[in-house]
């Protein structure tokens, strides 16, 4: 069984970088990481590059089918839609996953 990365990229309006930390941080990955088969969570903030996001968000899931199951579960549905609730109209995101590849 081999794990999926989901990545989820952001950039923040200045004037709300804390609140959405704040938010992401406590509320956004711990409700993520209640959702079966969801491993683990870690944010990043850029420090090099010319990176249009900011921040960008690592979910690891056990495995592709689980991953799957995620998007298409009102868990995932409920998860954008507060993200879209808070912050829709100061932030800009892009997702993408990765299946491990090797070893």
């Amino acid at each position: 069984m081999t794990t999926v990365l989901f990545v989820v990229k952001a950039s923040i309006t200045p004037e709300q970088e804390v609140a959405f930390n704040d938010w992401y941080n406590t509320e956004h990955c711990p409700q993520l990481l209640r959702y079966r088969g969801a491993v683990s969570a870690r944010r990043y903030k850029a420090i090099l590059g010319e990176e249009r996001y900011q921040y960008m968000t690592l979910y690891e899931f056990e495995s592709e089918e689980t991953f799957r199951h995620f998007l298409a579960s009102d868990h995932f549905a409920e998860l954008k839609g507060e993200y879209d609730l808070n912050f829709g109209t100061t932030s800009d995101r892009v997702i993408s996953a990765y299946v491990q590849h090797w070893p």
